[in-house]
């Protein structure tokens, strides 16, 4: 789970974990931190799917038109 805090916050377990977190740091903890850190006035960060970017690609062909000039002199 992604958590992150509006003030800096110290939240600890009674089965002695603890995390410390910053105001707009953005950390990733386990579920029951998560809960812990939910109920001491954290939030949850939620993965948004990043936009699909179709990029269409158009190949211009360049055409040279070449004049050949040949003498018959020879």
């Amino acid at each position: 789970m992604k958590i992150t805090a509006d003030k800096d916050l110290y939240v600890s377990t009674t089965w002695g974990a603890c995390i410390r977190l910053t105001r707009g740091e953005v950390k990733e903890v386990g579920d029951d931190m998560g809960y812990a850190a939910l109920q001491a006035g954290a939030t949850e960060v939620k993965d948004t799917p990043a936009p699909k970017v179709v990029k269409k690609t158009t190949k211009k062909k360049a055409y040279v038109e070449v004049e050949i000039k040949t003498d018959d002199k020879e």
